[in-house]
């Protein structure tokens, strides 16, 4: 008697545990749910292919079992898909487009203008010159002396100019020094352009007596001056640097 009331007691509880379990389930989230046993509900679902299939066609023939008997045989297509590998990144092929590459040719270097017209004159202190010969030199590379006072001169000069005020003490050790420069009777013989402030100044005409008197016998004075230079366009500095 006790034997059959704790198996009915047991089924009892079994039961109840089956069907708390079925609503559990049935009450849970979708990917939470835990499928039945047998039951699968993506079996008939074929997962789409991620890479490419190649089709593969395979035909049977079987010889036929009597001279009087002709048995027709299926042609049986084969899909066989190919290998995926994770986690890869389809790379579209290149196209490689074979073309002409053009070098340009350097372009040649600007050739300074000739200024073998600038010769020596040893019989005069210096040469007034306009704004066309004062580019030409200062293109060639010729020394170009700023005869105002520093700070005029730093407030805006010829680009490369050195500063060389006749009106300041140490002119004369500068001029000393240029000589101590070009010592050889060839670099002496370099053309020199002074220049001032135009018009009634006459501070480069001094510089340019000064260096006369040292050797120096190929100086010329940009008459115009530096406010020609400017009106002009022509490179410019700030500073006390050339």
């Amino acid at each position: 008697m006790n034997r059959r009331r704790f198996l009915l007691e047991a089924a009892a509880l079994i039961g109840a545990a089956v069907v708390c379990a079925l609503v559990a389930n049935a009450l849970a989230a979708h990917e939470r749910k835990l499928a039945l046993v047998g039951y699968y509900p993506n079996a008939q679902k074929v997962p789409a292919q991620t890479t490419e299939t190649a089709a593969v066609t395979a035909t049977v023939v079987t010889p036929p079992a009597s001279a009087t008997t002709a048995t027709a045989v299926p042609t049986t297509t084969i899909v066989v898909p190919t290998a995926t590998v994770a986690n890869t990144t389809s790379v579209a092929p290149k196209t490689t487009t074979a073309s002409a590459t053009t070098t340009a040719a350097p372009a040649p270097p600007p050739k300074k203008p000739d200024v073998a017209r600038f010769v020596v004159h040893p019989d005069k202190a210096y040469v007034e010159i306009k704004y066309d010969d004062v580019k030409a030199l200062h293109d060639a590379g010729a020394l170009f002396l700023d005869a105002r006072r520093t700070s005029v001169y730093e407030q805006g000069h010829i680009a490369g100019a050195r500063p060389f005020s006749v009106w300041e003490s140490d002119v004369d050790d500068k001029v000393r020094k240029l000589f101590d420069e070009r010592g050889e009777p060839a670099q002496q013989a370099q053309p020199i352009v002074v220049y001032c402030s135009g018009g009634d100044c006459e501070d480069s005409h001094m510089l340019a007596q000064k260096l006369w008197g040292i050797q120096f016998n190929n100086v010329y004075v940009y008459k115009d001056g530096y406010p020609d230079w400017v009106a002009h366009r022509g490179a410019a500095h700030t500073g006390s640097n050339p």
